[in-house]
């Protein structure tokens, strides 16, 4: 028969044991499935950004060409005019991704190209001219044909490949004048797919391929080479989707597709596979597992101790009474029995319970502390990030002196405005700008210095803040020259009432150690006609040397073809 310090030992150091188990095993099959779920999320989220990313780019190209077949030096002037060939050398300047821009006469002849590359050239079977006859139009990637031998090789040694972007250039009417077309580089299209797995952690092992509507792999080239080989060929999955486990030429990997036909007009049929090696998605969890093996023997040893020393306390009062009764038996007189003896040892182990208790919480207070401690360090570095982007932002569109938007600036906001107008109309509104000229400034600064000059236009700034709409946008177009963009106008006398204002404003203002200045004011509104913010500018700016020529401190509209005023300027 056993004792019985070996049997409370037995039980309580058994039911220790199986309560450690059971909560341990729990508590580790959720966090490895935890593990497992944010790995697999993080493969679909590089998929579907990379989804995201390519689809918006494919869709701001093909509404690039969208828009080039709209301008109007292409809707209305001759296509094999220099002004056209200009645009387009000027269109892939822009455009690294580009390889070649070109427009082609309804019967395929190439009119006009960037690089003079291909004209005069039949493109009459080309798909992308077929179909850029009726509408716009995205192609699958191919190889090059007619440019193989006209455009330097790619350094890695891989076949030079395009993807095709074209559109209908129609007149007025809607008759047919021509397609304007273009071939974007592939490795445009890998590259970006290449910056999205560069932006995971480091050693994750993800990467990204490019599958067409028929599980062939675009991308990359030594897979798609070794698939034509037959060396490695894609799974052929029940469901027809790359997601979860997945086999890749034998190795197992972690997978999920995203598809890019719900993000663009263009009927590709691509999909992205990103995947990440099974072995490098189950790392984690693995070392989760082995970190909770190894908590969970220190944790039962610990256990097994304290159920032994329990046990021996426990039994040690009854072994106590049996040497009590021991004694009677041989001594045969009655000794003194110990008082309490039972409570005294749950009092201490009370007390050792509550002392750990304490030690426990003191702990979790310092590691709330800490916490709390970083939370705020990592906030303030936030905040002193955004303040540090935004006085990035204000040095890059405002001019350091009178605090106005910059030429730069402008010129973006005068753009917008041209491109918008072509695209959308303007429902009876108009775009206005004024071009405004300090008179005789040359004399404030030979007279009274440059801190004068200088302090004479913060002034004229302020002048021009206080005296236009929230909306508008004022600006310093260089010395003592500014420009307000005034948009959604309802006409032009709206525009001259504006610049009266100012003009007004600056005559009554007195500037201090200069007395008093007036200003000439040049009005123009955007015209359908301009080709691009140059001659919009240009026609402000003979508006403004008109004021000039005709005595100062005057306001002169240039008016608008589109407009059909009286006169081509009027003084006010």
């Amino acid at each position: 028969m056993s004792s019985l310090r070996g049997q409370l030992s037995l039980v309580l150091g058994g039911l220790a044991l199986a309560i450690l188990a059971l909560v341990g095993g729990y508590l580790g099959r959720v966090a490895t499935q935890e593990l497992y779920t944010a790995q697999a999320a993080a493969v679909r989220a590089t998929a579907q950004a990379a989804a995201e990313l390519l689809a918006s780019q494919l869709r701001d190209r093909e509404r690039e060409i969208e828009l080039l077949s709209h301008s109007p030096h292409l809707v209305e002037g001759p296509l094999d005019a220099q002004q056209a060939r200009d645009a387009l050398d000027r269109r892939k300047a822009l455009h690294d991704e580009f390889a070649w821009l070109g427009l082609v006469a309804p019967d395929g002849t190439v009119l006009q190209a960037s690089g003079g590359l291909l004209v005069g050239r039949s493109v009459a079977q080309r798909e992308w001219f077929i179909a850029g006859r009726e509408r716009v139009y995205v192609g699958d990637v191919h190889d090059a044909k007619l440019l193989v031998n006209l455009l330097p090789a790619l350094p890695d040694g891989e076949p030079t490949r395009f993807i095709d972007f074209s559109a209908p250039i129609r007149d007025a009417e809607g008759r047919l004048r021509g397609v304007v077309g273009t071939h974007a580089h592939w490795h445009w299209v890998t590259a970006l797919l290449d910056s999205v797995t560069r932006r995971q952690q480091p050693g994750s092992g993800i990467d990204a391929l490019i599958i067409d509507r028929h599980g062939r792999v675009l991308y990359p080239e030594a897979m798609k080479l070794a698939q034509a080989r037959g060396d490695a060929v894609l799974p052929q999955l029940p469901t027809g989707r790359f997601e979860g486990e997945v086999q890749f030429g034998g190795k197992a990997y972690l997978a999920s597709e995203a598809s890019l036909q719900a993000r663009t007009s263009a009927e590709l049929g691509w999909r992205i596979v990103a995947r990440q090696p099974l072995d490098q998605a189950m790392r984690p969890v693995r070392d989760l597992t082995r970190e909770l093996v190894l908590l969970g023997a220190l944790a039962a040893a610990v256990l097994t101790l304290a159920a032994l020393l329990l046990a021996r306390r426990i039994s040690r009062p009854v072994e106590q009474l049996a040497d009590i009764a021991e004694r009677v038996r041989t001594e045969r007189r009655m000794p003194e029995f110990p008082q309490d003896a039972g409570a005294h040892e749950l009092a201490r182990l009370s007390q050792a319970m509550q002392s750990m208790a304490r030690s426990l919480l003191a702990t979790e207070r310092e590691l709330q502390q800490a916490n709390l401690g970083l939370e705020a360090q990592v906030q303030q570095r936030t905040l002193q990030l955004q303040a540090a982007n935004a006085a990035l932002e204000h040095l890059a569109t405002r001019d350091p002196l009178t605090g106005l938007h910059n030429r730069r600036s402008l010129d973006a906001r005068l753009a917008d405005a041209l491109a918008l107008g072509r695209r959308y109309g303007h429902g009876g509104r108009v775009h206005g700008l004024l071009l405004i000229d300090v008179d005789l400034f040359k004399s404030v600064n030979d007279d009274h210095g440059h801190a004068a000059g200088d302090a004479v236009l913060r002034q004229l700034a302020a002048l021009l803040q206080a005296s236009v709409r929230t909306t508008d946008v004022a600006a310093r177009f260089g010395g003592e020259e500014f420009a307000v963009l005034l948009p959604e106008l309802a006409g032009p006398q709206e525009a001259v009432r504006v610049a009266e204002k100012i003009r007004g404003a600056v005559q009554e203002a007195v500037f201090p150690a200069v007395g008093r200045l007036t200003v000439s004011i040049g009005v123009s509104l955007a015209s359908p006609q301009d080709a691009d913010v140059r001659q919009w500018v240009e026609r402000t700016d003979e508006a403004l040397y008109a004021a000039k020529r005709g005595g100062r401190n005057a306001v002169v509209l240039r008016a608008r073809p589109a407009l059909e005023l009286a006169a081509d300027a009027q003084s006010i």
